[in-house]
């Protein structure tokens, strides 16, 4: 088994269902022998490309335990994707002269 392998095995052995029973990506890491959560999350997206219905939430990482919760999950992340590009659209447009200081004002 690859190391790889081994980690995400590890990580879905420690995951439990239920927000209820979610673990902080530091405690998963200590729970897998990681010294840091960077891996744990870079695996953990990994897993979810694989098809497994892991969830965040400030209380930490679990596997979604019923529809409701999922489409709660995923409408949070559709908004903060679109708040995510009206930022950047708001910031492109304020640094538009610092972006190209050789464009001409409009009158």
């Amino acid at each position: 088994m690859t190391p790889k392998k081994e980690l995400k095995d590890k990580i879905l052995f420690q995951l439990r269902y239920g927000r209820e029973n979610a673990k902080k990506g530091m405690d998963l890491a200590e729970a897998v022998g990681e010294k840091d959560d960077r891996i744990i999350r870079r695996t953990i997206r990994e897993l979810i490309a694989e098809r497994y219905l892991i969830l965040s939430s400030a209380w930490g990482y679990y596997f979604a335990d019923d529809a409701e919760d999922l489409e709660g999950h995923l409408e949070s992340l559709r908004n903060r994707a679109l708040e995510d590009l009206r930022r950047y659209r708001d910031l492109k447009i304020a640094g538009k002269k610092l972006l190209d200081p050789h464009q001409l004002d409009l009158i």
